[in-house]
């Protein structure tokens, strides 16, 4: 069996068993027809290994189970290189593109990454010599994600010119650089799209013709999204070739995230859709005329800008069936969102503005028994249904399926952060802001509830502490290093007693590959400490100062 055939699919995993079968016959009957040779038994066996393993490794999908694998010897460093089929770059340490698909050449997935503006400013990466590179030499690829990148029309026009036959997922986000003519070219070349992204970019809109020229040239989109983009501002145009494309991607199309548009112009687009699923971004116009109107019946996830109580006979028949759920920038007082997630039980998935405060919390503690990824965020211009670690401890005793959340509260305390160790085993990503009014309540540091908090939360990879005052010591940073076994980012702010803590971090946390610190009162020799104390490490951010450390390719 070829080494290359689609993993999932049926005709390989039946090779795949039946050629080890067959070379494990063939070892049995070798052993059997001639003497006991321990040479030749560790060469049948060493090559049948590497024939199983060689079956495998295409299921293996994790880059950092990857780069454990080629380290093991020179012929499985071999076997990733032939099989590898996605890559990530870090475009601040990139090496040379031809350099890449020298090691990996039958890549079929690659994504680019720069900085995030809040750490490099407006020095974003350059993709230019990497798009010369894949227009010429890259032609297996079928996915490309650029994302904190400078990109440019001219980059846009090679890349659809040369690769746009090719491509099935295009993923543009947070770049800036380019304009609605760079869409253009991809909407006229780029005709076996199944996934088109641009979201949070920076662009100039010369006009939105690209979009009506995507519909008339693409039949099997399957996800289609705008969000944060402001690149569609005309509501009739818009949606008209939006419909245009509903319609012709009508067996296809089940994902749609948009800019905000007006919501009364999308009858015809989801008189087409009938498959859509994800609907997030529309705006909702209280001067609209929403006779007929009605969500496809599909829907799983419903995100609505000014999402108004007017809406809700629209909105609450699917309720029941919704498992993803936008609460942002809407236009609910905090009874009305309280009655809406109580009628959602099924949701996983909720990013919710801060309107409801503690009894929000309680509710879908109550409620969202399947929730598995929350994002609570803090709205400056509400202070009277603020959250704290009372509404803090409802959730974690109500969603114990809960692996992401995110959550920006007044104040917080170790019987909280104890909770979230006992009920949310399951957490992977957990980030935790203090924004307004008080902090660490009785005025305990959080050193105790941290240690129990990673105790209990042991699948933890992602964590982010950010309070307004020193409420975790330079113990609970030792904490952090000796419990965070599985932490690979760790972002700190107002932490930390002196530079003794810091030590103490750098000699836990065996997998940490990003560390953020903000007002942290410590040294630039602890920070150097810290960098050689840790091999896993691979960047640091300090204050406004980002420090660079072991320059590589993640894949």
């Amino acid at each position: 069996m070829s080494s290359f055939a689609k993993p999932g699919s049926k005709f390989s995993q039946k090779s795949c068993f039946s050629h080890s079968f067959s070379k494990l016959c063939s070892f049995l009957s070798k052993v059997k027809s001639k003497p006991s040779s321990k040479d030749m038994d560790n060469e049948l066996i060493n090559d049948l290994i590497d024939t199983v393993f060689s079956c495998v490794l295409p299921y293996i999908q994790n880059g950092s189970d990857r780069n454990s694998v080629s380290l093991v010897c020179r012929r499985w460093y071999e076997l990733d290189c032939l099989t590898r089929k996605h890559v990530t770059v870090d475009m601040f340490f990139a090496k040379s593109p031809s350099r890449l698909l020298q090691r990996f050449p039958f890549l079929e997935s690659l994504t680019l990454k720069g900085l995030p503006f809040r750490l490099y400013g407006e020095n974003f990466h350059c993709i230019t010599p990497w798009i010369e590179e894949i227009a010429v030499s890259f032609t297996r690829l079928k996915s490309l994600h650029m994302r904190h990148l400078a990109v440019h029309d001219s980059d846009m026009e090679l890349l659809a010119r040369t690769r746009g036959k090719d491509l099935t997922v295009l993923m543009i986000n947070k770049c800036h650089g380019f304009s609605s003519d760079g869409l253009m070219h991809i909407a006229k070349y780029c005709n076996r799209l199944k996934t088109f992204i641009l979201e949070g970019n920076t662009m100039r809109v010369l006009d939105q013709k690209w979009v009506h020229e995507l519909a008339l040239n693409n039949t099997g989109i399957e996800s289609f999204s705008t969000k944060s983009s402001d690149c569609l501002y005309d509501d009739k145009d818009c949606t008209r070739s939006l419909a245009l494309l509903a319609k012709n991607c009508n067996q296809s199309l089940i994902s749609l995230k948009i800019g905000p548009l007006n919501l009364n112009y999308f009858g015809n687009v989801f008189s087409h859709a009938s498959r859509l699923e994800d609907f997030v971004g529309a705006r909702f116009d209280e001067n609209g005329e929403y006779g007929g109107f009605e969500f496809p019946p599909n829907v799983r996830c419903l995100g609505i800008n000014k999402l108004h109580v007017t809406l809700f006979p629209y909105v609450l028949p699917l309720a029941n069936q919704l498992t993803e759920l936008d609460l942002v920038f809407i236009d609910l007082d905090p009874d009305d969102q309280c009655f809406l997630l109580e009628r959602c039980p099924n949701l996983e998935v909720l990013d919710s503005m801060d309107v409801c405060g503690d009894r929000g919390l309680q509710v879908i503690g109550q409620y969202c028994k399947k929730l598995r990824k929350f994002t609570y965020r803090f709205w400056p211009p509400v202070h009277s249904a603020l959250a704290s670690h009372v509404g803090l401890i409802s959730l974690a005793q109500g969603c114990l399926d809960l692996e992401y959340l995110h959550i920006e509260l007044t104040g917080i305390s170790n019987v909280a952060m104890e909770c979230i160790g006992t009920h949310l085993t399951n957490l992977h990503d957990f980030s935790v802001g203090i924004m307004y009014r008080a902090d660490i309540i009785g005025n305990v540091p959080l050193d105790i509830g941290v240690r129990a908090m990673l105790i209990g939360c042991n699948k933890l990879e992602r964590l982010y502490i950010h309070l307004r005052s020193r409420g975790l010591t330079d113990v609970g940073l030792q904490y952090i290093g000796k419990y965070g076994h599985n932490l690979r980012y760790l972002s700190l702010g107002n932490v930390g007693e002196s530079d003794a803590g810091l030590v103490e971090l750098s000699k836990g946390c065996p997998k940490l590959r990003k560390l953020v610190l903000t007002k942290c009162p410590f040294s630039e020799q602890a920070l150097a400490t810290f960098l050689f104390n840790l091999p896993s490490l691979r960047y640091v951010w300090s204050g406004c100062e980002w420090a660079m450390h072991r320059p590589s390719t993640k894949c």
